[in-house]
């Protein structure tokens, strides 16, 4: 077996002890999601349009905010027919298999609350890079605070 076989067991044993997976297997076949490790065929120069939302330390909830500008999202994809894939990304603290974890809940929540306004399922694409595409560097809170993100880039 090899050690990414191996990491690969660790980590769907961390996350099911975790309750990493914000959506129901039925939802889950729909979406497609990439992880980090996986995510070799995407290129930042592909997004046409992109849009941040942030987080609250340790939280992958959504402020009323963020649900305002995903709901303008939603319908400005769904008049264009538009892909769009879905980042999410944690600050630097926690272990990396933790901000991975965190980062793919914070991209399932834009992802569903996209869904429930129109968007296709088909349509979306997840990824998280967890800590490992930092904005801003930095290890105080005002550069912890940009990075604790989802970015929704229209493809």
């Amino acid at each position: 077996m090899s050690l990414f076989d191996q990491f690969l067991i660790i980590a769907a044993i961390i996350c099911s002890f975790s309750g990493c997976t914000a959506i129901s297997m039925d939802r889950a076949v729909e979406t497609e999601t990439v992880s980090a490790v996986s995510e070799s065929g995407y290129s930042d120069s592909d997004s046409l349009s992109e849009s941040t939302i942030y987080f609250e330390y340790d939280k992958y909830n959504l402020s009323a905010s963020a649900v305002s500008e995903i709901r303008g999202l939603a319908k400005s994809i769904k008049s264009n027919s538009s892909r769009v894939r879905i980042e999410g990304h944690c600050d630097e603290r926690g272990t990396r298999e933790y901000n991975l974890a965190l980062g793919e809940r914070r991209a399932n929540a834009v992802s569903e609350l996209l869904q429930v306004n129109g968007v296709p399922s088909i349509s979306i694409t997840t990824v998280s890079y967890g800590e490992e595409r930092p904005v801003v560097y930095g290890s105080n809170e005002s550069s912890w605070s940009k990075n604790r993100r989802a970015v929704v880039k229209v493809l």
